[in-house]
């Protein structure tokens, strides 16, 4: 009697924690079935190249907000507008904390000191407010990268013409771009002008960095599995991390070195840099009240971040809109007229002021931010308290994934979203009115994330692309190869690149 009135307690126990288990999964977002134990460890497992496509093939089937399981762990994914806005604007504080990274993180952020990993807080306000307003606000930025934008251009057009020569015409302008990005981004970011042997390896090792960050693990689907990843590859990370210091220490050790004599002699410098304002930083130390200024270690990491956050994105927008004008001379026409039309025939550098007044550049590379962002998926965030979302429940501790590209070629805001037409962006386009600052108005893209995790260069990259972009038309006629079709397959990893490079036959613009 007693071994079945126990085995009797037992069954009702075991009855009611999976009514309840299944009670909670029911709130939460749909999901695909799952296996015990493994939940949907199966789908998440597949290549970056076939994970896009499945995801809209859930989002078809159970609707723009859906989980995934690793285990018991949910994963929510965020694909259309609305309940971006409702999640990332409306309810921005909610969602605007990150996982917790990976162990390997220590590793390539020292003490996992970035801005992006930094837990939402008093330390996050203090770093975002440094590059915000010290170092990427246009006015600052606009100041001080005058003489080193132009060099940068210089560099891009040299390198064009020098790899024109070498191949009979025919380039590749990826390759230029980069050098060009890196070379202006490694100036803003160290305050010294770099010869372009160090941009190189300061190109070189920030990409191989980012090229050993396994997806799952940028995106926080399989942490146990992408770290056991990253250990197998620890001893490249501590080669690189290695190189960094050795690239990045005695830039900074020099800068430090100025700013001391600017300051006892009251002089000016020609330019500000990030590595001046950090080294100005100064951020709590244990006990309430105690500061301290940040480790070179320290220095190194957000040095880091800044040059991926900064090279990667401009130099891949440069790339498609390169490749788009290749294609569609109709458009590169309509930019060289609007460009004389403001600037007159006369050979010469484009103002920054007369950029505001050249509106269907910025249209074309607002059509490039949203046909070809520079990354499909925002930096996963997570959620530190229980958020109703319609009748769902996303529970504390969740990883929520927002993807840029069902948002931005989502047919039920754009007109054949497919197509690239920087006319919807002109008066009486249906981009006319959009915010890509993703502000109090609905969301119809969010190349640069939304919310109080929003990337806060936006405004200084749009300026880059247009310098360089206006300058280059103005320069240079962008021809297709005879027998290269351009191919816009991408290759999506952290950053989409084009998986086939475009190649153009350049020749110098009639004056």
């Amino acid at each position: 009697m007693d071994l079945f009135f126990l085995l009797f307690i037992l069954v009702t126990i075991s009855i009611a924690l999976l009514l309840k288990q299944r009670g909670t999964r029911r709130r939460l977002p749909p999901s695909p079935p799952t296996i015990p134990i493994l939940g949907n460890l199966l789908w998440l497992t597949k290549p970056f190249s076939q994970m896009e496509p499945m995801l809209h093939r859930l989002r078809a089937k159970y609707g723009p907000v859906f989980t995934l399981y690793v285990g018991s762990r949910p994963v929510v994914f965020i694909m259309d507008g609305k309940h971006v806005h409702r999640s990332l604007i409306a309810n921005s504080e909610a969602f605007a904390h990150r996982p917790l990274p990976l162990t390997t993180s220590v590793l390539i952020n020292s003490n996992l000191r970035s801005i992006n990993n930094t837990p939402y807080g008093s330390l996050w306000r203090i770093l975002r407010r440094n590059i915000a307003s010290e170092v990427i606000h246009p006015s600052k930025a606009s100041m001080s990268s005058t003489h080193v934008q132009r060099m940068a251009l210089d560099i891009l057009l040299k390198s064009l013409r020098k790899e024109a020569e070498a191949n009979g015409g025919v380039v590749v302008p990826v390759h230029s771009i980069e050098l060009c990005i890196a070379f202006l981004m490694s100036s803003l970011c160290f305050g010294v002008t770099l010869d372009e042997q160090v941009v190189d390896r300061i190109k070189n090792v920030q990409h191989e960095l980012l090229s050993i960050v396994h997806i799952h693990f940028a995106l926080n689907l399989l942490p146990k599995v992408a770290l056991l990843l990253s250990w197998r590859r620890l001893g490249k990370l501590k080669q690189l991390r290695r190189a960094q210091d050795e690239l990045f220490i005695p830039l900074i050790r020099a800068r430090k070195e100025l700013l001391a004599v600017q300051q006892s002699e009251q002089k000016d410098l020609m330019m500000i840099s990030y590595v001046d304002s950090l080294l100005k930083l100064r951020v709590e130390d244990g006990a309430v009240g105690n500061t301290r200024a940040l480790r070179e270690e320290e220095i190194v990491s957000f040095c880091s971040e800044f040059l991926d956050a900064s090279i990667w994105s401009s130099s891949k927008v440069l790339e498609w809109i390169t490749a788009r004008m290749v294609k569609h001379q109709d458009i590169q026409e309509k930019l060289k007229k609007e460009i004389r039309g403001v600037m007159g025939d006369k050979k010469r550098l484009v103002d920054l002021d007369e950029l505001q007044r050249m509106p269907y550049v910025k249209a074309v590379i607002f059509e490039a931010l949203r046909r070809h962002p520079p990354a499909h998926f925002l930096i996963p965030h997570a959620v530190k308290e229980d958020v109703m979302m319609d009748e769902y429940l996303i529970p504390n501790g969740s990883v929520v994934n927002f993807m840029v590209t069902s948002i931005g070629l989502d047919g039920r805001t754009w007109e054949e979203p497919l197509e690239f037409r920087p006319e919807r962006f002109m008066p009486g386009g249906e981009g006319e009115e959009v915010d890509v600052t993703c502000g109090k108005r609905e969301i119809k893209m969010m190349p640069f994330g939304a919310g109080r995790r929003m990337c806060p260069g936006l405004d200084m990259a749009v300026l880059q692309i247009q310098y360089l972009l206006v300058n280059l038309i103005n320069e240079i006629d962008l021809k297709a190869v005879d027998g290269l079709e351009v191919d816009f397959s991408d290759d999506a990893e952290i950053f989409v690149s084009m998986k086939n490079p475009c190649h153009a036959r350049i020749a110098v613009s009639p004056a």
